[in-house]
């Protein structure tokens, strides 16, 4: 378990009753990070102030994701996709900037991006072909879920003649209690309950607990994957989350629970903590963003 000291939460503005034991870690690592860049603070020590963060995109670790950022946060509008400003410039708790600092440079460099996922999926991934963000294959499409659910990252890969994808939720501090119970209830879709039935990876008389939270995100975004193998010859969905995220694991326990198999091929369903992702990333590239990167997010020097 982690624990973080009251004094230096309060010494760097981080200190906030409702963080869980990693949340309050993690926004602690932020405004540490942020204090050392010397970077002007927003109303806690994790947010940057809105007017430097909006200019200078200092949330992001690179010249390359900011411009990067800048032009995906335009197409992801123009297709329906949400993006929560100003969250996304002036919180660095947030996993939305997580996402583009972890594959932002992997996005620009399709080559740097398949010898990582070849090392994390050696027998599946023979060459990354595309990174994209906030994605999904049809926001309000009843082919796929009907709803406006999205993957934060979408990899798509190949092998040989076979065309395959990774569909990929990406947490970092949240609890997955973000969501309640009547907003759950309110957002559930009968296609949910039909495609899950339907496509045999779930256990009998599982639905009542999957629809629920913390586990009725997941569940969203796993069905999401599942609908979205009709468009490939393969493809899989990646929770990704750090391994000292207690919230997260117990979810992902208790979620493996419903599932028939525990065969990620069978399930299509692939947790992934994100140190062993950033180590794939550091074994591939000793370029400076990814010691940022362990520092920010891990608190790893």
């Amino acid at each position: 378990m982690i624990r973080t000291s009251k004094d230096e939460r309060i010494k760097f503005n981080a200190d906030y009753p409702a963080d869980t034991d990693f949340s309050a870690f993690a926004r602690l690592l932020q405004s540490k990070w942020r204090d050392k860049k010397g970077y002007p603070q927003g109303k806690l020590g994790n947010y940057l102030e809105r007017s430097f963060a909006e200019t200078t995109k200092s949330n992001f670790l690179t010249v390359n994701i900011r411009n990067l950022v800048t032009v995906e946060i335009e197409n992801i509008r123009k297709n329906g996709g949400l993006i929560s400003t100003p969250r996304i410039w002036d919180n660095m708790l947030s996993s939305q900037p997580l996402c583009f600092n972890l594959f932002g440079e992997l996005c620009l460099d399709l080559n740097l991006a398949t010898n990582v996922f070849k090392k994390l999926f050696p027998d599946k991934i023979e060459k990354v072909n595309e990174i994209k963000f906030e994605f999904s294959p049809g926001r309000g499409d009843s082919k796929y879920i009907g709803d406006h659910s999205a993957f934060d990252v979408f990899i798509k890969y190949s092998r040989g003649n076979i065309s395959g994808f990774i569909g990929m939720e990406v947490k970092y501090a949240e609890s997955l209690r973000e969501e309640t119970v009547d907003k759950a209830n309110k957002n559930f879709k009968e296609r949910y309950e039909n495609l899950t039935i339907d496509c045999g990876i779930f256990l009998a008389d599982s639905i009542k607990y999957l629809r629920k939270p913390p586990l009725s995100q997941i569940w969203r975004d796993h069905l999401l994957a599942i609908a979205t193998k009709q468009d490939y010859d393969e493809g899989f969905f990646v929770f990704l989350f750090p391994s000292k995220n207690a919230q997260c694991q117990n979810a992902i326990d208790d979620y493996s629970k419903y599932l028939f198999s525990k065969n990620f091929e069978t399930n299509c369903f692939y947790p992934m903590n994100l140190e062993k992702i950033i180590e794939a990333i550091s074994a591939k590239t000793s370029a400076e963003w990814i010691n940022e990167l362990k520092e920010r997010y891990l608190g790893e020097y």
